[in-house]
């Protein structure tokens, strides 16, 4: 199992306001945010790096989920798949990426 390292940086009043907004806006921790966009940042520098396919990341991520998915459609309980996407689709919202439902029914009034 991958265990995490801490790393520690000072950055200017400007950036760390935007970071702690973004914490508030997303309900998490600081430290998630910063990975979040270091993870982006390392993401965007390696798209085009030369490595065997079974160390590319978005060739891991696209395996991984559609194995998953597989074992969920076959499994004996037949709502584990739906409960599965749904509980996604909250942690999307939760974490900003997709809007969550409050929002968007508040908006179509």
């Amino acid at each position: 199992m991958q265990r995490y390292r801490v790393l520690q940086t000072y950055v200017p009043p400007l950036i760390a306001d935007w970071i702690l907004e973004q914490s508030n806006l997303r309900e998490t921790s600081v430290s998630v945010v910063i990975r979040d966009h270091l993870v982006a940042a390392w993401n965007r520098d390696n798209d085009h790096a030369d490595r065997p396919g079974g160390t590319d990341p978005a060739r891991q991520l696209v395996f991984l989920t559609t194995a998953l998915d597989a074992l969920l459609a076959s499994h004996s309980d037949d709502t584990l798949r739906k409960r599965t996407h749904a509980a996604y689709h909250r942690r999307l919202a939760q974490l900003g990426f997709i809007p969550s439902r409050e929002k968007e029914t508040s908006n179509e009034e």
